[in-house]
């Protein structure tokens, strides 16, 4: 249905020919601004199916207006707060291509990130729609560095890097189990790169530790080791470490 309505607003950008999509939309209003706010009152209160038609009937009716720009931007705005991340994410980047000049960039930008993390499946799977939601929220910091959403991207890219993070470290624990701790050093030397050494677990750095202790790094063993020791961390995993870091010392 989606590429469907989009093909037909193609069409009517191209000409003013008469659409057989328009007759499913329900009239709202034959003034734009009239329809316009009258659209936005019904997101406001929550309808969101009766807001998509709205949206969807000013973007058909009022072709090239800068109401049919915004209806574009509320429409996926509509998806965004009913968490059709999915459809959000579409609508979304329909707005960001068609609209280059549309008074909505920057939050849609923002919001096409979010949408693009909160439709990834779980992070054992595939990752490529989280890296898609890196690659956009970096865009952003980088072209609107002084939003005032630019505290929210930050931690979305927290969560994203979160995210891709977690499945490197199961890799690292299939190694690990089997005794391959050289391997494994390769998914944590890479979780290092992206991913704060404060904000791992207390186990995954003490298998971190023990990998660099059966791979002969030593000292960086002790390190880690140390400080699972000495600083905040699961009794258990404490005990463990301190029993490694016994190791070392013989």
């Amino acid at each position: 249905m989606t590429h469907l309505r989009r093909l037909l607003f193609a069409l009517l950008l191209l000409a003013a020919a008469g659409c057989p999509k328009r007759a499913q939309v329900k009239p709202v209003s034959q003034d734009a601004q009239e329809a316009l706010d009258q659209a936005i009152a019904s997101l406001e209160a929550r309808q969101y199916r009766q807001a998509e038609d709205q949206f969807t009937f000013i973007i058909f009716n009022f072709p090239g207006s800068r109401q049919a720009s915004d209806a574009q931007y509320y429409l996926a705005e509509s998806y965004f707060r009913s968490k059709d991340y999915m459809q959000a994410q579409s609508e979304f980047d329909f707005y960001l291509k068609s609209f280059p000049n549309g008074r909505f960039q920057e939050e849609a930008t923002y919001k096409l990130a979010v949408s693009y993390l909160r439709s990834a499946p779980s992070h054992a799977r595939d990752q490529a729609r989280a890296l898609k939601a890196q690659e956009t929220i970096n865009r952003f910091l980088e072209d609107y560095p002084d939003s005032p959403l630019r505290s929210d991207a930050e931690k979305l890219l927290g969560d994203i890097a979160e995210r891709l993070a977690l499945r490197e470290f199961d890799a690292a624990r299939i190694y690990f189990t089997s005794g391959e701790y050289k391997s494994a050093l390769v998914y944590y030397d890479y979780v290092q790169q992206t991913y704060p050494a404060e904000r791992w677990s207390g186990m995954e750095r003490y298998r971190f530790a023990v990998s660099l202790l059966e791979t002969a790094d030593t000292a960086k063993a002790r390190e880690v080791l140390s400080a699972l020791v000495t600083g905040p961390c699961e009794p258990a995993v404490r005990k463990l470490a301190r029993t490694a870091l016994a190791r070392t010392s013989h």
